[in-house]
C-alpha cells in the first residue's frame, strides 16, 4: 500500500528547501550555523513523525528546542559540578 502521505524526512527536506530564502540572507558564518540547527532536528526525525503535527516546522523547532535544552542543561550540571569541587578544594586546605 502506498503512503497518503509522505514521510517525515521528506517533509523535513522539503520545509528546509522553504527556508532557502532566508539562509540565503545570512552571512556564511551564520548560514553554517542555520545548516548545523536544522540538523539537529533530524536526530529526532522519529519522534517528529510520531507527533502528527500539521504544520512540520513545528516539530523542527521543537527538536531543536529540545537538543539545544539537553545541551544547555548538561552544561549547567558541568558547572554547578565544577563550583562544588572548587568549594570542597578550598574547605580542605
Amino acid at each position: 500500500m502506498g503512503r497518503t502521505i509522505p514521510s517525515f524526512r521528506l517533509a523535513c527536506m522539503a520545509e528546509e528547501l522553504k527556508w532557502r530564502g532566508f539562509r540565503s540572507c545570512l552571512d556564511k558564518d551564520d548560514r553554517k550555523k542555520f545548516d548545523e540547527m536544522f540538523s539537529v532536528s533530524r536526530q529526532y526525525n522519529s519522534a517528529c513523525s510520531n507527533s502528527a503535527r500539521p504544520i512540520i516546522i513545528h516539530s523542527i523547532i521543537m527538536a531543536i528546542i529540545l537538543h539545544h535544552y539537553k545541551q544547555l542543561m548538561g552544561l549547567m550540571k558541568k558547572n554547578c559540578n565544577n563550583i562544588v569541587s572548587k568549594k570542597q578544594n578550598q574547605s580542605g586546605r
